[in-house]
């Protein structure tokens, strides 16, 4: 069923390059991703409109699922992506101890590498907890700034419009030229017909100069309506973060995140894999892609290790508040050397006292025999 919702065939479409192609290294073929197949446009007579496919192909890629046996709802599904190989990242356990939040035992991991391993890509891991907050702060950010911040917000949108503009300035005084050049191609056309009809130019010239104009003319059409589209996109942009800055005002002060939200205000979200400084700290980027307006910026953010998710505790020897790297940990790191070292004694202790008692059984046991 799922391959016959995601065939555009159905829409009159020819789909191929479905798979990967074999190479000297690997003769595994892995599928591509649908929008990564090749189509060929309007092949046949179609089934469904083309619109009607498109929004199922909508509803499946930002699907949701109930909650999973541990209570983790997924409200990023079908939304957040591998920054390398584009496919998506599930949500999936983390193999840590028991946590007190949920989210805390969840971590995000590329499918493809979950798949494939490292061949095909890397982990890209990325704690729930860590994209949660990420996530939270920036929608928050950009609310403040749509509700209070009118400098900064004039920037972004500076920022944002600012090549769109300068283009379409240029594209607004091409479009006029191109218009006024067709305007005169069809008076010459005219006064052109007017002299063979006189006959004031013979038949050969007639044939000559308007095959001219008529070449020309279809290439100033053709570019004509490159610039018109190239120009419509620019306002839809223009228009798209008007809207977009509408829609957000709505969500300042926002202080939980939830699938609705999300799919109210992201298309997708691109995470990259984690970068290792050469001081040792680890940071990762993250990408989100805004509806109306698209990527703005990149996120940077600092991995939470796993057991900072742990509540502090007090040591059961010296009473000393630590942070617990497990759920079953007793003692602070300093303690804790002190009782292994200890254990560790002990256990030589009774070795050493089971070597002794062994001994002297064989000792007796000769003498008995002797």
């Amino acid at each position: 069923m799922r391959g016959i919702l995601r065939s555009p065939v159905y829409a009159g479409n020819l789909a191929g390059y479905k798979r990967i192609a074999a190479n000297m290294k690997s003769k595994k073929r892995p599928s591509k991703l649908p929008e990564e197949w090749e189509v060929i446009p309007d092949t046949h007579e179609e089934i469904v409109t083309q619109e009607e496919f498109d929004t199922v192909q909508q509803l499946m890629t930002s699907r949701r699922r109930e909650q999973n046996a541990g209570g983790f709802e997924n409200i990023f599904a079908g939304v957040i992506k591998c920054a390398d190989c584009g496919y998506a990242l599930r949500a999936m356990n983390a193999n840590r101890r028991k946590r007190p939040d949920v989210i805390d035992c969840v971590q995000y991991s590329c499918n493809n590498y979950a798949r494939y391993g490292n061949v095909m890509c890397t982990a890209h891991s990325i704690e729930a907890r860590d994209l949660f907050n990420a996530v939270l702060a920036d929608i928050n950010r950009f609310a403040d700034m749509a509700v209070n911040d009118e400098r900064a917000l004039r920037a972004i949108e500076k920022r944002l419009t600012e090549t769109d503009q300068s283009k379409a300035k240029a594209m607004e005084k091409e479009q006029k030229k191109l218009n006024k050049r067709l305007a005169e191609l069809d008076r010459l056309f005219s006064s052109l017909y007017e002299d063979k009809v006189m006959e004031r130019i013979t038949e050969r010239n007639f044939e000559m100069m308007s095959g001219k104009y008529q070449k020309e003319q279809l290439e100033i059409e053709a570019r004509l309506r490159e610039v018109t589209e190239t120009l419509n996109e620019s306002y839809e942009k223009s228009q798209g973060i008007r809207d977009f800055l509408s829609l957000i005002r709505n969500y300042q002060g926002l202080k939980e995140l939830d699938a609705t939200v999300v799919n109210a205000l992201i298309d997708k979200i691109f995470v990259s894999e984690r970068e290792k400084s050469a001081d040792g700290t680890v940071r990762q980027e993250i990408k989100i892609y805004y509806k109306f307006i698209g990527f703005v910026g990149e996120l940077h953010i600092t991995p939470t290790k796993r057991w900072t998710a742990l509540p502090a505790k007090h040591c059961t020897v010296c009473g000393v508040e630590y942070v617990p790297g497990s759920a079953i940990s007793k003692y602070c790191p300093i303690c804790a050397k002190k009782v292994q070292r200890e254990k560790s004694n002990e256990s030589r202790r009774r070795s050493r006292t089971r070597d002794r008692q062994v001994c002297i059984e064989l000792s007796a046991k000769n003498d008995r025999l002797t």
